[in-house]
């Protein structure tokens, strides 16, 4: 993997979820999530890290980053439950 990933951040519940979408092939998608403190970079070391896993296919870019968040909630919700 040697593109440089783009983050989008979004706050969730005090805490800061980090979503990039990586391109599997010319027409499937997959995500990476990490969730930090607030005001950390995506490149600090992460509280919680995930990736979509071996069924993570999606059509597009923003599909993937779109499930990534929901993923980054529910690691997010987990950390209070």
């Amino acid at each position: 993997m040697t593109s440089e990933q783009d983050w989008q951040t979004e706050y969730y519940k005090g805490m800061d979820v980090h979503v990039t979408a990586l391109p599997r092939s010319d027409t499937s998608w997959d995500f990476t999530v990490r969730v930090t403190q607030p005001g950390e970079d995506s490149a600090s070391e992460a509280e919680l890290a995930a990736a979509s896993g071996d069924d993570g296919d999606f059509p597009s870019r923003e599909a993937a980053v779109e499930a990534g968040f929901v993923k980054g909630y529910s690691m997010v919700d987990a950390l209070f439950h």
